[in-house]
């Protein structure tokens, strides 16, 4: 297959991402069905809060030509929560997008989940799994991804804010995070009172708090080590040179 591997450990700039979804099983899924079961039935016991949606997941990802490609297939929450805990060494992928909010006053503003969620007491930038809604025409929308999940967890529109050019990528092991910084034009203290009141008459529960990050550690403990690597890489490079363009992303 043409392409190469996706850096690991490094933050990278990328042009585009494109999946394109299979609409047969994920092979992996297939073989494990029998464990990926067997672990949902514990889930439910002990987070029975959690909900088995569908969600995307990929194989064979390479980098070629500047982006990312690869090919998505739908499976249920409980094969992604299953490939978190054995981490495989099959091809089978997690790829998600995240936006990095930036204030005016030069803060980046990252999220803590709620306790019944998954990722609780998880600090990073909004971000979620790929599924059916980002799905055009058979291809991932990774980047109206990225917009949706801004809009759910915080209440903040970013399709109009000045957002850079290019994306950025991480990947560690078979997880890859892509990310859009975003530059907003309200400082800090009013988009931490935004995010709130979104919090506060949310419907889902699913977000505890704003976390204001203006330097490497304010983050605190509980920051994900994929977004710890995008702090310290934004903190150290907050202008690359893939440049910024008003007016959202189309």
């Amino acid at each position: 297959m043409p392409g190469s591997s996706i850096p690991e450990n490094q933050v990278f700039s990328l042009d585009a991402v494109r999946l394109t979804v299979d609409a047969a099983e994920h092979p992996w899924r297939v073989a494990e069905q029998t464990a990926i079961a067997a672990h949902w039935a514990r889930e439910q016991v002990e987070r029975p809060f959690l909900f088995n949606g569908t969600i995307l997941l990929q194989r064979a990802l390479r980098l070629e030509d500047g982006a990312i490609c690869g090919i998505s297939h739908r499976a249920p929450y409980a094969a992604l929560l299953h490939w978190i805990r054995t981490q495989p060494q099959a091809d089978v992928w997690h790829l998600f997008g995240s936006a990095v909010m930036l204030s005016s006053d030069g803060a980046m503003m990252l999220i803590r989940m709620a306790a019944k969620t998954a990722n609780a007491g998880k600090v990073y930038a909004p971000a979620g799994s790929l599924d059916d809604s980002d799905v055009r025409d058979g291809q991932v929308d990774v980047e109206g991804s990225i917009l949706r999940e801004a809009m759910e967890e915080t209440g903040c529109d970013l399709s109009g804010a000045r957002a850079e050019r290019r994306l950025l990528a991480f990947r560690q092991g078979h997880r890859v995070v892509v990310f859009r910084r975003f530059q907003l034009d309200e400082p800090a203290s009013v988009l931490t009172e935004r995010i709130r009141d979104h919090i506060a008459t949310g419907a889902e529960d699913e977000i505890e708090d704003v976390v204001v990050v203006r330097k490497p550690g304010d983050a605190g403990p509980t920051v994900t080590s994929y977004m710890q690597a995008m702090i310290a890489f934004h903190f150290d490079t907050p202008d690359v040179d893939s440049g910024w363009q008003g007016g959202g992303i189309g």
